[in-house]
């Protein structure tokens, strides 16, 4: 299977122009497919949880929206979700060490941060990706599941400020109950009093 070069591998810096949240959103949906390409498989993944079964498509932009401090003074944001499928095999070493190789063609610095084998003989293996410019890849892999985690680079661009105030404002809008309709239930409602998860925009 032919895997894709990254496109965008030179990092930004704080004296240039920043993405725009389009091309955040391109990016990271850009850096998903890559490693969803390299690792062999590109059937069967789901964006979050398993359990949530809500198959693999970027144009959900279901992402988290993160600070990051790798571009000057300024704030800064990134945008980054994660994708999981079923363990490949019963062994994690081999999808680590391939997706290791694959990122470190792309010019990644790669850490194993995690390789543990439990005395019944469960595995659990954590490597990171990570670029100057806060691209960041890990891979999360154990004997019965595979989680690979992507954020884009960081920008300071205006444009990410107004997306994320629309998206809460139609996430307001749709907890707002039409007439004729029971109010909300209280975990519905605990966005509007900051309990929800204040960085998930999907």
């Amino acid at each position: 299977m032919s895997v894709p070069a990254l496109r965008d591998p030179a990092p930004q810096s704080p004296g240039t122009p920043q993405k725009t949240i389009t091309e955040l959103l391109s990016q990271w949906a850009d850096l998903t497919n890559a490693a969803i390409a390299a690792t062999g498989d590109t059937e069967g993944w789901f964006r979050g949880a398993m359990l949530d079964n809500r198959p693999w498509d970027p144009a959900a932009e279901e992402v988290g929206l993160l600070p990051c401090g790798t571009v000057g003074a300024k704030t800064s944001s990134q945008v980054e979700a994660i994708v999981t499928h079923d363990a490949f095999e019963a062994d994690p070493h081999p999808i680590a060490d391939k997706l290791t190789a694959y990122w470190e063609s792309q010019g990644f610095t790669v850490v194993r941060t995690v390789d543990w084998t439990s005395p019944s003989g469960r595995m659990d293996i954590a490597i990171r990706a990570t670029r100057p410019d806060g691209v960041y890849n890990g891979l999360t892999a154990t004997s019965d599941q595979v989680s690979i985690s992507v954020s884009s680079e960081c920008s300071t661009h205006p444009s990410i400020d107004t997306w994320a105030e629309e998206r809460v404002q139609e996430r307001l809008n749709s907890l707002l109950p039409t007439p004729g309709t029971p109010p909300p239930s209280p975990a519905a409602s605990a966005i509007t009093d900051g309990t929800d998860d204040e960085f998930f925009w999907g």
